[in-house]
């Protein structure tokens, strides 16, 4: 055996039963594409991107900002005012909450990973892979992907490991991969620093030997003799009345009505049946979803009212006939991470979805700068989500003007939005509905714009979410006025705000009764009194984050731990434990 190795990779030159093999070594070249993260869209820290090259931080153990990180964990962001409704039936067991989609230098036929887990390890539930020589085709909404490894969620010990993933085996090279995560049992954000990908690449001989022998060993058609096969009349299930039926069939998922249509004309007829087709969940099933795909449920789904098929790579083509079946019954659509979507996408479904009512587009970066402003057409939309896009100021103002109904609306980490202030006073004039505002690294937001909001949208407002926002001052008296204008505040999150006080503390003990979640990450300057005060007079609190808090102690947390059990607290570490 013979090893040659540089900074980014390591080649084995391994000799087999079958010939001379090259066992490659390789870590991450480049990240396509991902779900979310943790860091800014202009930042090094705390970004998928943290993924390409060897390990910088194995074998520490903590929180470091030169790692992968997602924006979510555990079952907190389930909870809250804001969250979606799951829908559809599927049979998924651990559903996959974030993704990354990686590459790397060259292909190969992969035997399985290493994975660098620095922080919090266990949430890696599935591998796909990519067959890009079996006719994938991205333009024509046709993406070939394989599971090559699958699991449920692992609970580990606090501190770092190597997880060695072992894949089943696949008969094509490849350097494309997809890694899915579930994030609800985990107690903290996972960190990830790096992902080495191990395979075989035969040399070029033995390359085209096997691809002559896989070709050969296909039986040809005409030496195919069938079974003779006569038509099922639908048996048995012909004798329970329709109502019976339908029942029994609406208990099963979306992948078993499609199986079970395929047994007999009479079941395919039932399955057929609109009513079960009025909620489709595409999402857990990403990987097998094409424009014939959607072609194929159109004739079924004329009665849909909500529709996800985030995650999915389709075109708008086969969108549109989809949408345009179900028109104005559809209320919910969910299209996170679908880089297809653009204007034109966008100009289908709002002539089309006239009574939309929830709509995600979180990720798509299909669609330019102001065009979003096509949304605001959607005057019964309710909910809306434009986390990581490209959204500006100009477009979003548009939105708030035509759409008076909103209650929920996600701006987080939109770098593009120039004036926060500004989308402040329209929410303030537009939409005195709004329950949960997400303005997560709103860096323009100021005090006076925050005030505006408490001022007109008090009564309301449920769900705050100022992460990373530093322009916001304690001393302006924003923070107070906010716990005590707007009762019904559940969550609240001001992360990283270095001007929060112990003054803030004390008006959020006295007037956040109704406080469930709060995140005080990184302020320095508060005491365990306060903090303690928080615990004892919150009575609804679950959830609380003091990590990076400087003048509160492991010992102080490990106590209150115990004597506030219902209460989730949160203390995280930079340094090797």
């Amino acid at each position: 055996m013979t090893v040659r190795q540089t900074s980014n990779e390591t080649t084995v030159y391994k000799k087999t039963s079958k010939g001379k093999f090259l066992l490659d070594e390789l870590f991450v070249n480049r990240v396509l594409q991902f779900s979310s993260q943790y860091g800014a869209a202009q930042s090094m820290c705390y970004i998928a991107n943290n993924l390409v090259g060897p390990p910088e931080v194995y074998p520490k153990h903590g929180d470091f900002t030169c790692t992968c990180v997602f924006r979510t964990y555990g079952p907190w962001w389930k909870m809250a005012p804001s969250a979606p409704k799951s829908f559809g039936r599927f049979s998924t067991p651990y559903p996959s909450d974030d993704f990354v989609e990686i590459l790397f230098e060259r292909m190969v036929y992969p035997t399985g990973f290493k994975v660098y887990e620095t922080y919090n390890p266990g949430a890696i539930v599935k591998v796909m892979a990519c067959d890009r020589l079996a006719g994938t085709c991205v333009d024509q909404g046709d993406t070939k992907w394989n599971c090559v490894w699958s699991g449920p969620p692992q609970k580990c010990s606090e501190k770092c490991r190597i997880f060695e993933i072992s894949f089943k085996p696949i008969s094509y090279p490849t350097n494309l991969f997809r890694i899915e995560f579930h994030h609800r049992m985990l107690q903290y954000y996972t960190e990830i620093d790096a992902i080495q990908l191990i395979g075989y690449k035969p040399n070029l001989e033995n390359y085209i030997v096997s691809q002559i022998s896989f070709s050969t060993a296909i039986t040809s058609p005409d030496a195919i003799q069938r079974d003779s096969l006569t038509e099922m009349d639908g048996g048995y299930f012909k004798l329970l009345p329709q109502e019976i039926l339908f029942f029994l069939l609406s208990y099963l998922d979306q992948v078993s009505l499609c199986l079970l249509s395929q047994t007999c004309k009479y079941l395919r007829d039932s399955t057929y049946d609109a009513f079960l087709w009025t909620k489709v969940n595409l999402k857990p099933y990403w990987y097998k979803v094409s424009d014939k795909t959607l072609n194929s449920l159109v004739s079924r789904c004329k009665k849909l009212n909500k529709l996800d098929v985030s995650w999915c790579n389709v075109t708008d083509l086969s969108l549109k006939g989809l949408l345009v079946a179900s028109s104005t019954n559809l209320i919910c659509l969910r299209l996170a991470c679908c880089d297809f979507i653009t204007l034109t996408s966008l100009q289908i479904l709002v002539k089309a979805c006239t009574n939309l009512e929830e709509l995600d587009l979180q990720n798509c970066s299909g669609i330019n700068c102001n065009e979003f402003e096509y949304i605001c057409r959607l005057e019964h939309l309710e909910n809306l989500n434009l986390y990581s896009t490209t959204i500006t100021s100009p477009a979003i103002l548009q939105i708030l003007k035509g759409c008076l109904k909103l209650r929920v609306l996600n701006l987080g980490s939109c770098f593009m939005v120039e004036n926060y202030d500004k989308v402040a006073e329209y929410i303030a004039k537009y939409s005195r509905c709004i329950e949960c505002l997400d303005f997560w690294r709103a860096r323009s937001l100021s005090s006076n714009g925050l005030f505006t909001i408490i001022n007109n949208n008090n009564m309301s407002l449920q769900e705050l979410d100022l992460g990373w926002v530093r322009s916001l001052l304690s001393e302006s008296g924003c923070f107070i006025e906010l716990v005590r204008k707007c009762p019904n505040l559940k969550k609240l999150f001001l992360t990283a705000n270095r001007t929060v006080c112990n003054e803030d503390l004390m008006n959020f003990a006295e007037y956040g009764c109704n406080l469930e979640q709060l995140d005080i990450l990184g302020i320095w300057e508060v005491s365990e009194d306060c903090v303690y005060r928080i615990l004892q007079n919150c009575h609804k609190l679950r959830f609380l984050d003091v990590s990076f808090c400087d003048d509160i102690k492991e010992s102080s947390v490990n106590f209150w731990r115990q004597a506030f059990p219902h209460v989730s607290i949160k203390k995280s570490y930079s340094t090797n434990h």
